[in-house]
């Protein structure tokens, strides 16, 4: 069954074209001018490079000698490898020598000096004498044997690439480039860090990043460097003083000796052994292989079931099972929010037991899947219907709760084909009226023991009531290219200093993708701090499955939890858009609704979810708890008496045990909403 709610459509406007004016035909011979003939511009640029080659070859001597000065240079490089400056520290130590007379134990250091040296020039010439020997009967073997073995051409052939060769080692441009080549390098000195790339094995990688870290203050115990990857290393390192929050904080720094690009280290603390922190040097894409998007046939799935979602950066595929699990996706415009909530959206609507509900104020939600989903809402004028729907689920979860022993489901709702769980998929989340969030924060503490879950996705984790209850309600968060308060919003305080880091992705730009699609887990078995990239799924191709999926037929909510709840989803269109309210009260009502509608409630509870859910109430620079309080409950009661002065605004007062209360009952905000308590 699918309720669909949209805003009427306007008519289509034509398409507007911009053409310019229409060109005069010319026909017949174009005279470009007047005169003498002129020559065709092809003919005129050959003759220029012709003159300009015949006047090269001239100037040049016509390149007679430029081999000859090639293999000379050739020949003064093999000289200086050869001597490899022995020779000028052989002398120098010698100078020691006569500079240490009459000081024996110095003489005796620099006589040692001397022979150490004289002895590493002797093993030098060996070794060079040897590459230089295999080196020539690599090439002098086939060249011998092609001269003896081919004819004439063959011969003039080689001789010829050995003159080209010499000549292009010892043309002008070649020898001004070796005396001006333009760029200098500083050398390193014995001990300073080098880049990553030049490690060949592990004890060099271990010895890189050792350097690293001493060249930034990290006093490190031990190094070691695991497993090599495609897309760099992975080395794991023992610190000796210090705490990985302060490595982590010099991550941006330690990426230029190690020449990373930026965001290239990533710092992952062991939980159990806070000494030790996994480095992961990335150099190059470690996403450059993904796997393709499973089949997923209709109802092939079952929600207990792990599906793919993502690619893990070291390789290993990230499977999840939604059994049971609110969650939450956070990303950045073109962070790839849309990719996940999508992929997320045909995992789901594959199940043979699951009724997706898409909700969106602020887009078009599932739009290619919208085929394959049980009840859908979109468009920022639709906020009543939003509302309309979170309602109703709050009761199947609420009701569901009453029918586990009748059914013999034990403490939770066991989702099948004929009792079957409901996901609501919420996009943009910050956008849903006050009431809305507050039925999601309700829905939230009710709904994962009926498995009435929620999902919901943000472009920014705000700061209202969905954050306090992120932490304590939803099990899966998954965070692409985000901001860095989105951290602690979403991961908890101290996250950062442990390795989850989403705010250093980035997001699409134009045509570059940069980080679109890669993300956090926390949560659904994943536990490290380490990157994934969503599989994607594209919109033709989500049209397409959930055409399939439709047509072989999904599953509905079952009767049962329907008639107990006391709802429906036929009388959609009978609901109507209400006034707004004023804030103070609007705040008051979704207090009592994210409690699930409490009797009575206390006013320090009813503040406390107001100054979560809108920080113009919450207390300003110097202003105590108490008078931010006192603040609201003014502004509450002024909006009251603007709506029905009749309706008592006095604070009531109750006995809770031995201690005594103050606050608002339910009754008392409904009279002023309009709604029968």
């Amino acid at each position: 069954m699918t309720t669909a709610a949209y805003p009427e459509k306007p008519a289509p406007r034509p398409t507007l074209s911009i053409v310019k004016d229409e060109q005069p035909v010319i026909e017949g011979t174009v005279v470009a001018h007047q005169g003498d003939t002129v020559q065709p511009a092809w003919r005129e640029a050959a003759t220029g490079r012709i003159d300009a080659a015949r006047q090269h070859a001239l100037n040049n001597h016509l390149y007679v000698a430029w081999p000859f000065r090639g293999y000379g240079r050739l020949a003064r490089n093999w000289v200086d490898g050869w001597r490899d400056d022995y020779p000028q520290m052989i002398r120098t130590a010698r100078a020691d020598v006569k500079a240490a007379k009459g000081n024996a134990a110095a003489e005796a250091a620099a006589k040692d000096n001397v022979a150490r040296l004289r002895a590493a020039y002797r093993d030098h010439r060996k070794q060079y004498a040897l590459k230089t020997a295999i080196g020539t009967s690599m090439l002098a073997g086939p060249a011998t044997y092609t001269v003896a073995a081919g004819g004439m051409w063959t011969t003039v052939a080689l001789g010829a690439a050995t003159a080209i060769y010499g000549a292009a080692k010892g043309s002008p441009k070649a020898i001004e480039q070796a005396i001006d080549p333009g760029f200098i390098e500083i050398g390193a000195i014995d001990g300073d860090p080098f880049p990553i790339a030049d490690a060949k094995n592990r004890t060099e990688a271990a010895e890189c990043v050792r350097r690293a870290l001493d060249s930034e203050g990290v006093n490190v115990a031990k190094v070691e460097a695991g497993r090599r990857y495609d897309w760099g290393w992975e080395i794991t390192v023992w610190l000796r003083k210090g705490t990985p929050a302060d490595l982590i904080a010099k991550a941006a720094e330690l990426e230029t000796p190690l020449d990373l690009p930026a965001d290239g280290l990533l710092c992952q603390p062991n939980r159990s052994k806070r000494a030790q922190v996994v480095l992961r040097l990335v150099e190059g894409d470690p996403f450059a292989r993904m796997p393709r998007l499973p089949e997923r046939l209709p109802n092939s799935l079952h929600l207990r079931d792990k599906a793919l979602l993502a690619l893990r950066m070291d390789g290993q595929q990230t499977e999840l099972s939604f059994l049971g699990l609110h969650f939450i996706t956070i990303a950045s415009s073109g962070g790839g929010k849309s990719v996940t909530f999508r992929t997320i959206g045909d995992i789901l609507t594959a199940c043979d037991d699951v009724v997706v509900v898409d909700l969106d104020p602020g887009g078009n939600g599932l739009e290619p899947l919208a085929a394959a989903v049980g009840v859908r809402v979109v468009g920022a004028d639709q906020m009543h219907l939003i509302e309309a729907v979170l309602e109703k689920l709050v009761k199947i979860a609420k009701a569901r709760a009453t029918l586990l022993g009748k059914l013999g489901m034990g403490d939770n709702w066991i989702p099948s084909r004929q009792y079957p769980a409901i996901v609501a998929l919420v996009d943009e989340y910050p956008q849903l009226s006050q009431r809305a969030k507050a039925l999601v924060v309700a829905l939230l503490r009710v709904g994962r023991k009926s498995r009435v879950q929620v999902g919901l996705a943000a472009q920014e984790a705000t700061k209202d009531a969905i954050g306090a209850a992120i932490a304590d309600s939803i099990a899966l968060k998954i965070v692409g290219p985000s901001r860095h308060q989105d951290i602690v919003q979403v991961f908890g305080a101290g996250a950062g200093a442990n390795g989850w880091r989403p705010d250093r992705l980035h997001p699409a730009e134009g045509e570059d993708p940069a980080d679109a699609g890669k993300v956090y887990i926390m949560g659904g078995g994943s536990r490290d701090p380490l990157i994934h990239k969503v599989v994607p799924m594209t919109p033709d191709e989500g049209k397409k499955r959930a055409a399939e999926r439709a047509a072989v037929g999904r599953p509905w909510i079952d009767t049962v939890s329907l008639e107990t709840a006391g709802v429906t989803f036929d009388d959609l269109d009978t609901v109507r858009p209400h006034d707004s309210l004023p804030e103070p009260i609007e705040l008051a009502r979704a207090a009592f609704t994210a409690a699930s509608d409490p009797e009575r409630m206390t006013s320090a509870d009813l503040y406390a979810y107001v100054a979560a859910a809108d920080p113009a109430w919450a207390p300003g620079d110097g202003e105590e708890t108490d008078a931010a309080r006192g603040r609201y409950l003014k502004a509450l009661r002024d909006a009251a008496a603007e709506i029905d002065k009749t309706v008592d605004m006095k604070a009531k007062q109750w006995r809770d045990g031995a201690v005594r209360e103050n606050g608002f009952h339910l009754s008392t905000i409904t009279q002023l909403t309009g709604e029968s308590a």
